[in-house]
């Protein structure tokens, strides 16, 4: 599953440091242009949470009941301003529930793209997730 385009903006990174992420990278333009980064950067949190939205647009994206877990995560380039991310993912491993048949565990992983096409944070989730279909045990 492949989809989204979300652009962030400079004020959304600002806003979002002020109010959960109080380094200067992420909450002041003139220090973070002094960092090692040259530049405001978003919050890995944010970008998190921008993976989230990206997720709840997708039409063929399972019937979440619940997360439970997130494993490996990989923040590997920093996301700027002007940055415009989508969102990959792929089944890696699904089964039905041996206590709730009418519940799946899925393992996906999970990309999101900056504009270029380079992974900007990568990892694997576990889920628990409405069966569609129990007779073909499809999750």
């Amino acid at each position: 599953m492949k989809g989204g385009a979300y652009p962030v903006t400079e004020a959304e990174i600002l806003e979002f440091g002020r109010r959960f992420d109080k380094q200067p990278i992420h909450n002041d333009k003139e220090a973070a242009a002094k960092s090692h980064f040259g530049g405001l950067v978003a919050p890995g949190c944010l970008t998190f949470a921008i993976r989230t939205a990206l997720g709840n647009q997708m039409p063929d994206r399972p019937a979440l009941v619940a997360g439970l877990g997130v494993e490996k995560m990989d923040l590997s380039k920093p996301v700027r301003p002007g940055d415009v991310l989508s969102l990959r993912m792929l089944v890696v491993d699904r089964r039905i529930s041996a206590k709730r048949p009418d519940r799946g565990i899925i393992t996906m992983e999970h990309a999101v793209l900056n504009q270029q096409g380079e992974p900007v944070l990568s990892m694997i989730s576990r889920m628990m997730v409405e069966v569609r279909d129990a007779r073909t045990a499809d999750v």
